[in-house]
């Protein structure tokens, strides 16, 4: 007894050719978003967006009961219960080889699509029918389709297509062409846009000797994008119609039309080759500025090199559009206007490998008026005729998507007469002499002028905040922005506030910016296919990285690979444009191109192997972490028993205090983003531990927001794991947050809660760090003689525990207790014994804090040269550890003691900069101080906060 999934038409399943009865059409639709995971996990996310167009609140229940209904109904032919399994988050559909016909339908049309690469057109028809013969109608027809389901059913669609298109291409090459044009026709009618089912129309009426027919086919589909989408038909199709034109033979399946031209009929010159310019072109002002300052340049008589412009750039970027633009406008000028040639080289067509520059150059000569019997057949001896036939003639060469520097070279020009215009995702820099002009995203104003151009009807120009939206969710990537703005010319009731929420969704919105072959998801496809494996499958994982920075080693974790292997395809991929670099050693994303390799990651990883990756990262970066903490944190031991380090390499550490520092702002972002990834594939451990070892960081540079942020999630993660030392941790490092923010009575509650905690557990040292911070809380609540019991209690456990620089700081914070009871004996001896300790340990960190009680207590008493000299020796030391919250404060009571001296424009200087490192900080120490400034003479009993060392 077998079972069948159906897809490729109305939603079936049998049992030995029985039809299963599948329930209503909310849960028919459940089923189908299974089969398309079929044999992964299904989130409940997935499958609310899969079946429903707005998903309810709590989709959970409904689904529940649509996977029970599933269940029953597949007991009721004899299946088990294990064939939808739950998992955690969702559920998991087991399809056995063969019983899913959509895999079957991809089986026997990727083995078609290798025939037809390597030429066994006889193969390849028996696949691609094999293919096809699934087929029942249009996917999932019939059912109830969610944005998701929806967009799959395109996108299996756009799949069949182009198998019909490979298999016209097979049948054409066989000799058969007369099977396919019926067929073919009726596509056409359906799919007006898609421009291969136009070509391998054309292909097949001229084969079949009805060159006529094929030219009137041309024209019918220029007709029809010009009119419905203001466009000219594609180079593809441009090439083709040329071809036809010239009476030259046409090899089937050949896309650069350059098939072999021994037994041409005739020849035909053809020296105006440029497509026809893009109505809608807007902006890139300053690239066109700068092509015609070098076209100038080489404006000399004397001038012996030959121009060459080398347009590089992402896929979608635009680098077509410019150099056509670009080629018309040099032209109008009277330049170049003997003669322009432009080929298509195919550098990243998947289909086909790229365009053979010796095909290339028989096509261009036989342009020229070269007859076929008379082209050399050797790549080198066409080059040479080539370079004759252009000798003294004023020639524009457009060389459209160049693979490489070899597959160009041959087809320059010889003389300076001539110009080169070449487009390119990659970095020609083989090609001497060549001016390279990389092509980035547009500005926002030229990116909502775009959409002003191509909308039209004034909508774009009353919505502006909503246009500057839509062009920032395009990435200011013009085709994006081009097709955003076709589909709201298309929608004339919809609000350009409309199309924004459309385009919200980053789930989505490669769909949404979506034209068939003319998709943003189809061109980044081409660059994606193009590459080999191995960075094919970085590049995949990438998408999967939680942050915005990407290095050598966070790619390294990614993909279990060594630094300098990972940055050798980092580069590489840098020199597709597929990443982009504004930081020597980090890379980065386009938004789009992020989410596109998210999506393949999700297609083409399974769901452990994409959690893996991201836990190496998540367990580098813990590890990292912890390297920069112990230099930032010299004297204090390890917080926490770490997650083992999952990375094959060892963590880089950083050299010194100040690269830890550096390290840690550089990864801040990677960071806060590795905490909430954590959370998110329940790597608990990891995701309370790392906001652990930030603390002293965050503390040092006043990052609150991401303080706060990651603490709260720590403490979610160590509540679901029961981890009571993690929480005690945890709600201590809140504290001290809290106290920073001056929200003083939260603090002492964070800090109790702890201390509760760390009693339980027993961690003597934890308790008296904890104490020690509760004292200082009790401080700034004015209880002094409560901060003076939590003092007198922790020095015991810091001196058990053989914590020396623990016994310093709180030594030092119970003498500024004494100071402000007016103890100051008491005060003096304890703030003496920390000094002590701390000079013996030569601990920085914690001496700025000593230094600044110290001129305190001079200044009570009077003694204000002594006083000043102390806060000055504070703030250096503060500056030598990267503390500028502790600058400012040791600033403040230096300008307190220079006042105390006279010297108010000295202290009035120190209180301005004071201000100005709050304000940088965003600390609110800058409102206590702002109107003080404006308040001489300030009140010396002013005192400073003391030290809350996490």
């Amino acid at each position: 007894m077998t079972v069948e999934f159906r897809l490729l038409g109305p939603l079936e399943a049998r049992r030995d050719g029985a039809v299963v009865s599948l329930g209503g059409r909310r849960q028919r639709s459940v089923l189908a978003a299974l089969l398309l995971r079929s044999n992964e996990v299904a989130g409940t996310g997935y499958l609310a967006e899969a079946i429903w167009e707005t998903p309810p609140a709590a989709p959970e229940s409904n689904i529940r009961t649509y996977v029970a209904g599933l269940r029953r109904a597949l007991r009721g032919v004899g299946e088990s219960d294990d064939r939808i399994a739950t998992r955690s988050g969702g559920y998991l559909l087991a399809v056995r080889p063969g019983e899913l016909d959509l895999a079957v339908f991809e089986e026997h049309a990727r083995e078609g699509e290798h025939a037809v690469r390597r030429r066994d057109f006889t193969r390849a028809v028996d696949h691609l029918e094999r293919a096809l013969a699934l087929w029942r109608g249009r996917p999932l027809e019939g059912s109830t389709l969610g944005t998701l389901l929806a967009a799959e059913a395109d996108r299996i669609e756009d799949r069949r297509l182009a198998v019909v298109e490979q298999h016209a291409q097979a049948w054409i090459a066989l000799g058969r062409p007369d099977l396919v044009i019926g067929g073919l026709r009726a596509l056409v009618a359906e799919h007006p846009y898609r421009e291969e089912l136009w070509a391998q129309l054309m292909l097949a009426l001229y084969h079949g000797d009805r060159q006529a027919d094929a030219l009137a086919a041309f024209t019918q589909v220029r007709q029809r994008l010009v009119t419905d989408l203001g466009i000219e038909p594609g180079p593809r199709l441009q090439r083709l119609h040329q071809e036809i034109l010239s009476v030259e033979p046409i090899e089937a399946g050949v896309r650069d039309g350059s098939a072999h031209a021994d037994d041409a009929v005739s020849v035909a010159r053809a020296y105006r080759q440029l497509p026809m310019d893009i109505v809608e072109f807007t902006g890139r002002t300053a690239e066109l500025t700068r092509m015609l300052r070098i076209v100038e340049e080489h404006g000399d008589p004397a001038a012996t090199a030959v121009p060459v412009i080398a347009i590089e750039g992402m896929a979608g970027v635009g680098k077509t559009r410019l150099a056509v633009h670009a080629a018309h406008r040099i032209v109008g000028q009277g330049r170049f206007d003997e003669m322009q040639l432009w080929t298509d080289l195919h550098g990243f067509d998947p289909e086909h490998p790229p365009a053979d520059p010796a095909e290339v150059l028989a096509g261009f000569l036989r342009l020229l008026g070269v007859p076929g019997q008379h082209i050399p057949h050797g790549l080198d001896a066409r080059a040479a005729l080539y370079r004759d036939r252009l000798v003294g003639r004023r020639v524009l060469v457009l060389l459209d998507n160049a693979a490489t520097e070899e597959q160009v070279r041959p087809l320059l020009p010889g003389t300076a007469d001539c110009l080169v215009l070449i487009t390119t995702r990659r970095r020609l820099s083989g090609l001497d002499g060549t001016r390279p002009l990389p092509l980035g995203v547009l500005g926002t104003a030229e990116a909502v002028a775009l959409l002003a151009h191509i909308a039209g009807d004034g909508r774009v120009e009353a919505e502006p905040t909503a246009a500057r939206r839509v062009v920032e969710l395009c990435g200011g990537l013009p085709l994006a922005v081009v097709l955003a703005a076709r589909r709201l010319r298309n929608r004339p009731s919809w609000t350009v506030g409309d199309l924004v929420e459309r385009l919200a969704d980053a789930e989505r919105r490669l769909a949404r910016l979506s034209a068939g072959a003319l998709g943003v998801h189809v061109i980044f496809d081409l660059s994606y296919r193009a590459l080999p494996p191995r960075h094919r499958r970085l590049f995949r994982l990438l998408g999967v990285h939680p942050g915005d920075d990407i290095t050598a080693h966070t790619a390294a974790a990614l993909g279990d690979l060594h630094p300098d292997d990972a940055e050798s395809l980092l580069e590489d991929l840098l020199d597709e444009h597929l990443l982009h670099q504004s930081t020597p050693g980090r890379y980065h994303f386009h938004d789009l191109l992020r989410s596109f390799a998210r999506e393949r990651a999700h297609a083409e990883e399974s769901a452990s192997d994409r959690d893996g990756a991201v836990t190496r990262l998540l367990s580098w970066y813990l590890h990292a972490a912890e390297g920069a903490r112990r230099l930032l944190e010299p004297h204090r031991g390890q917080p926490v028993r770490l997650h083992p380090l999952l990375t094959r390499h060892p963590v880089p550490v950083p050299a010194d205090h100040e690269q830890a520092l550096a390290w840690c702002e550089a990864e801040r972002g990677g960071l806060l983003a590795a905490v909430h990834a954590a959370l998110e594939i329940e790597q608990l451990s990891i995701a309370w531990q790392l906001p652990s070892i930030l603390l002293n960081f965050y503390y040092r540079r006043s990052h609150w927001a991401d303080w706060l942020t990651t603490h709260r999630i720590a403490l979610k993660a160590a509540r679901a794991l029961d981890e009571q030392h993690g929480q005690g941790l945890i709600w201590r490092g809140l504290g001290i947050a809290q106290h920073d923010l001056r929200h003083f009575t939260e603090a002492v509650d964070c800090y109790q809660r702890a201390q509760r905690i760390l009693d339980t557990v027993g961690d003597r040292n934890g308790q008296a760090w904890n104490l020690n911070n509760l004292g200082i809380g009790y401080i700034d609540l004015e209880r002094l003689d409560d901060a003076r019991g939590c003092f007198a209690a922790a020095l015991p456990g810091f001196r058990e525990t053989g914590d020396r620089q623990g016994e310093g700081i709180c030594l030092s914070n119970l003498g500024d207790t004494l100071r402000r009871l007016g103890l100051r004996a008491e005060a003096t001896a304890h703030l003496q014994e920390a000094l002590h300790i701390q000079h013996d340990m030569t601990d920085q960190a914690s001496l700025r804090f000593t230094l600044t009680c110290l001129g305190d207590l001079l200044h009570d008493g009077g003694d204000w040269a002594e006083a000043a000299r102390h806060h000055r020796e504070a703030v250096v030391v503060s500056e030598r550890v990267g503390d500028q919250r502790m600058v400012a404060r040791a600033l403040i009571g230096l300008a307190r003691a220079l006042e105390a001296t006279g010297d108010t424009d000295t202290a009035l200087r120190h209180r301005r900069r004071a201000l100005v490192i709050f304000d940088e900080l965003g600390d609110p120490q800058a409102e206590v101080l702002r109107p003080l400034l404006g308040r001489p003479p300030i009140d010396r009993s002013e005192h400073q906060g003391t030290s809350d060392d996490p």
